[in-house]
């Protein structure tokens, strides 16, 4: 997908994006020889950045776990349906 007008937004909304990163990832993992389980199906592409800021993760960027659960369960739970 090579489309230089459109906005990040418009790009994590876009399902050929999405599909492209997607299968990006299943041959990198087939690639590390990953189990099958290892490999994700689905992603959701997010706009927004990652900050202290946020919540989503900490000073030093380790993810927080809890709060992207909660922020995300609708996706989650949809990508699992």
């Amino acid at each position: 997908v090579a489309d230089d007008s459109l906005s990040l937004e418009e790009l994590c909304q876009n399902k050929q994006v999405e599909a492209a990163v997607v299968k990006e990832l299943q041959a990198h993992g087939k690639r590390a020889s990953l189990q099958k389980f290892e490999i994700p199906s689905a992603v959701k592409l997010c706009p927004e950045q990652w900050t202290p800021d946020s919540g989503l993760v900490t000073a030093a960027f380790k993810l927080r776990r809890k709060p992207i659960q909660e922020k995300y369960k609708e996706e989650i739970r949809r990508m699992y349906a």
